[in-house]
């Protein structure tokens, strides 16, 4: 277990230098392509802020400053690293939230649909994941939009009941947290439940009911126990997906997180007006943000592995070239 910790920590670091400088490298670049097209980006670059054209010359320039955790400044005066802090409280806010809320949701669901009597959940869960899974979270957040101008017109114009856009730690959070957790929440149900239904098949099952153990002592604490590993990598794979669908709806609801940040850093909204935007394609910003949300996924993955060795003594035994190396 400690030999295996150590390797994953190790390879978190090297990964995720390695996603800095390729980030920074392919922002540098592009920007530069972009400022060979529009006048404007191209006197500001390189004649307001002389910045290098090569790339050799911009990592020169950089890493020393990265060394000193200087992150750097964007284009309207800003520093990097205030910015990406105020957005990283927002995202890990929303990310909490929303998987708190689809975690023991989704393992109410699915422990409800498993069934010992069939070789399959229950039908209901079948339909629910199945519309679901089907639907993105983005297009979750439109209808949530949706039913709300509805709502409000129905009324009379008396306004929706929760606010469609902005950020606040009030009943701003309803709607996003909702759009993101839908998808999170039958994905754990649909496989807590499917696994939960295949381990009630077991005859340890058979003979605890047989001793006079209670059906849901049986459920919730003999059978369910043997199915958290891989419940635990399905609930590590939400927090990925949730990670992902961020950007779209920190988008759509104007949340200003790190998804919405890298929006900004990575499409244009108006290509006429380039020049103007503080985060679009600032090499240091651009190798900041994408490493923030690289650490985020390798965080996910570090603990999901961490979780399924404590709940799965068997991937605790060590292998055979760890022995022979012992």
């Amino acid at each position: 277990m400690a030999r295996f910790l150590t390797r994953r920590l190790l390879i978190i670091p090297v990964a995720l230098i390695a996603v800095l400088l390729l980030a920074y490298g392919y922002a540098h670049l592009v920007q530069w392509d972009y400022a060979r097209h529009y006048p404007q980006l191209y006197y500001r670059l390189r004649v307001i802020q002389q910045r290098p054209e090569s790339l050799i010359e911009a990592y020169q320039a950089y890493l020393p400053a990265l060394l000193r955790l200087d992150f750097g400044t964007l284009r309207n005066g800003e520093s990097i690293a205030v910015v990406l802090w105020k957005a990283l409280q927002a995202s890990l806010g929303l990310l909490v939230i929303a998987l708190t809320a689809s975690v023991p949701l989704g393992l109410f669901l699915g422990i409800s649909a498993s069934r010992w009597t069939r070789l399959r959940p229950a039908r209901w869960l079948t339909l629910l994941s199945t519309t679901g899974l089907a639907m993105p979270s983005f297009y979750v957040g439109s209808l949530l939009i949706l039913f709300s101008v509805a709502y409000a017109l129905l009324r009379g114009g008396g306004g929706a009941p929760f606010p469609m856009a902005g950020f606040g730690w009030d009943k701003h959070l309803v709607l996003p947290a909702l759009a993101l957790m839908l998808r999170p929440t039958v994905q754990i149900a649909q496989v807590t439940g499917s696994l939960l239904t295949g381990e009630l098949q077991k005859q340890y099952v058979v003979a605890a009911r047989s001793l006079g153990h209670k059906w849901g002592t049986v459920k919730r604490r003999l059978a369910f126990r043997n199915v958290l590993a891989p419940v635990a990598l399905t609930i590590a794979g939400s927090l990925r997906t949730l990670v992902t669908d961020l950007i779209l709806v920190e988008w759509l609801f104007f949340w200003p997180g790190i998804g919405r940040f890298m929006a900004y850093s990575l499409i244009p909204a108006n290509r006429t007006d380039m020049a103007n935007s503080p985060y679009l394609l600032a090499p240091p910003f651009v190798a900041a943000i994408l490493t923030l949300v690289a650490a985020l996924f390798l965080l996910a993955d570090f603990v999901a592995s961490v979780l399924v060795r404590v709940f799965d003594p068997r991937l605790r035994v060590p292998t055979r070239e760890e022995v022979a190396d012992v």
